[in-house]
């Protein structure tokens, strides 16, 4: 699908190998394949986009820490600080909200339907969910070898708890759309973990912001 990465590893006569991260084993495509995926049409097409290295060289130091502030001064700036109430720590607020309702104003099917989708793409194709916490919390642990800021640490445990919460969120919901879980306050329990972690990361982010200033003087 469109605003998908992949990354073709290899290539043995007409036959692309291929690493797509939600496929198990290497996938092969055909020449001709590959230029449809890379001129597919619709919402975010990728008009042929590809990137790849020129040169191999080691990354100098100063080039690894200014590239992780600026790393944590984007993601700082998109979960705190983008307008309106769908996207961020607000998104996940707001998702907490919808969900609650979600058995009253769907019904039992569609709501199942929802948080299936939902799990779906939080857990294995999107870009959300608790592996994604417990990889960003791994890479403050790692920024710490390069700054030595006591503050990375204590904020990477803050995200390995969203990402253990997030996948107690995940369970919570598998439940319900599997009809083990079924009543509104399974509704209410499940929007109540995505509020409770929406408040956690936004005081982690909140201190990973004023922590990257720091870091400036390091």
């Amino acid at each position: 699908f469109n605003a998908h990465n992949i990354i073709v590893v290899g290539k043995e006569g007409d036959h692309y190998f291929v690493s797509d991260p939600i496929m198990e084993t290497f996938a092969t495509m055909t020449d001709y394949e590959l230029e449809r995926v890379r001129f597919a049409r619709g919402p975010l097409a990728p008009h042929g986009q590809l990137y790849y290295p020129k040169a191999s060289r080691e990354v100098t130091n100063t080039e690894m820490k200014q590239a992780i502030i600026t790393g944590i001064k984007r993601n700082v700036q998109h979960m705190l600080y983008i307008p309106g109430n769908i996207a961020g720590v607000k998104g996940i607020a707001y998702t907490a909200r919808k969900i609650k309702k979600w058995r009253d104003t769907l019904g039992v099917e569609k709501s199942r339907s929802y948080l299936a989708q939902l799990v779906r793409m939080q857990e294995e194709i999107g870009t959300g969910g608790g592996g994604f916490r417990f990889i960003y919390a791994a890479f403050l642990q790692q920024a710490y070898d390069y700054f030595k800021a006591d503050e990375l640490l204590a904020i990477s445990k803050q995200f390995t708890k969203a990402g253990d919460l997030w996948r107690d969120a995940a369970i919570q919901a598998s439940g319900i759309y599997k009809g083990r879980l079924s009543t509104q306050k399974d509704y209410e329990d499940m929007g109540d973990y995505l509020i409770e972690i929406a408040g956690i990361e936004k005081n982690a982010f909140k201190a990973l912001g004023s922590t990257v200033k720091k870091l400036r003087t390091l």
